[in-house]
């Protein structure tokens, strides 16, 4: 893990040593900080109210102070996502498969690209990693201090991006759906999901119903919703094989979305028969972590055909990033456990070779981002 964490940390030094990227987004993040420091306000270019994106992102950029400590911060969310997630991997996988998901994780596009641009999604991925392990630790303990810990994560996470509700949504109704079952689990989980949401619904309140106009309007219908299972089939299937970035063009949408739904079918997890997790948290929490990609994938198309949000395989990746961990522990989950020397064997070799590419993409994209134009801190 050690080792995994520290060829992680030198793709994202070199990929980010010029500095970080920037879009529009990043603008409004770097304003609402400035303004922050200056005024006591968050406020956007224009002088009004900052209300487009939740708060907790541009907060941080202030208190980092400057953009090299922004990269610093970025730098130790993507390692501590890693760690969060290897941990839960020793404790949910087998150990001959525990092993590759620090490597997997290190070596992976999703954080890589996000990490490098000012956007919030390192942060993002950090808050739910913590928000996971937590609630893994409240199952297995039942302590009230995970508890509260899980749920001061989870309250964070549609402070940071809106789509946190969507990772809530998931979890909450698996919670609820196991508490029917489990008397003990109850109270627990309708103070969690109760306020783990609230921060999040006051500061949306604000935003869309006092701050500003409604968002809420038909973008393309039911062809912008399939457009985006296409959208979002196609990441989830490179992330997991060798697939090309030109592939997407030259192969038919409802291929993609096809795709979609087979990821998800394959990640539906089953028990493992030699985990260090006890039973509940062993059965229990990988469903979780499934609802969780469902609930966010779900919700996300449904905002794309009804909302103004955006879409197109550049958000997708991005909107994506936060459930690749739990995507590669869950897939890594269902692969067989050969009993026979030969097919161990192979089975490593397999994920030797998934492992090697992963390697060579990730060198090539630290390369590609390390050549991209840089944000000013006085844009």
């Amino acid at each position: 893990m050690g080792l995994a964490g520290l060829v992680q940390l030198v793709l994202f030094a070199y990929a980010t040593g010029p500095g970080l990227a920037g879009t529009s987004d990043s603008t409004y993040y770097l304003h609402a900080a400035r303004s922050l420091r200056e005024a006591g306000r968050l406020l956007h270019p224009d002088g009004s109210a900052y209300r487009y994106w939740p708060p907790l992102y541009p907060v941080l950029v202030a208190a980092a102070g400057s953009l090299v400590g922004l990269r610093l911060l970025h730098g130790a969310c993507l390692l501590g996502c890693l760690l969060g997630w290897s941990w839960l991997g020793r404790k949910l996988l087998p150990e001959a498969r525990a092993w590759v998901l620090p490597w997997a994780l290190a070596l992976g596009t999703p954080g890589l690209v996000v990490s490098k641009f000012m956007w919030g999604e390192a942060v993002f991925m950090l808050l739910f990693a913590t928000y996971a392990v937590a609630l893994y630790q409240w199952l297995r303990t039942e302590r009230n201090t995970w508890l509260a810990v899980a749920t001061l994560a989870g309250g964070l996470l549609p402070l940071q991006r809106t789509i946190g509700f969507f990772l809530l949504a998931g979890v909450g109704t698996g919670l609820l759906l196991a508490a029917v079952k489990k008397p003990r689990l109850r109270l627990g989980t309708v103070l969690h999901i109760g306020l783990s949401a609230l921060g999040g619904l006051l500061w949306h309140y604000y935003a869309l119903l006092l701050a500003a106009p409604s968002v809420y309007q038909i973008n393309r219908g039911w062809a912008q919703f399939f457009s985006s299972m296409a959208d979002y089939g196609f990441v989830l299937l490179r992330w997991l094989l060798p697939v090309r970035a030109s592939w997407y063009g030259a192969g038919a949408p409802v291929g993609w979305g096809i795709g979609l739904v087979l990821v998800l079918a394959a990640s539906w997890p089953r028990k493992q028969p030699s985990t260090e997790a006890p039973q509940v948290a062993a059965t229990l929490f990988p469903r979780l972590l499934w609802a969780s990609l469902f609930g966010l994938l779900l919700f996300i198309l449904i905002a794309t055909t009804f909302t103004r949000s955006a879409a197109g395989l550049y958000d997708a990746e991005r909107y994506a990033s936060v459930i690749f961990g739990p995507l590669v522990l869950l897939v890594l989950g269902r692969l067989p456990l050969p009993r026979s020397q030969p097919g161990r064997w192979l089975l490593i070799a397999a994920l030797g070779i998934w492992l090697a590419y992963s390697a060579g993409r990730a060198g090539s994209n630290a390369c590609a981002l390390r050549r991209l134009p840089i944000i000013s801190a006085t844009r």
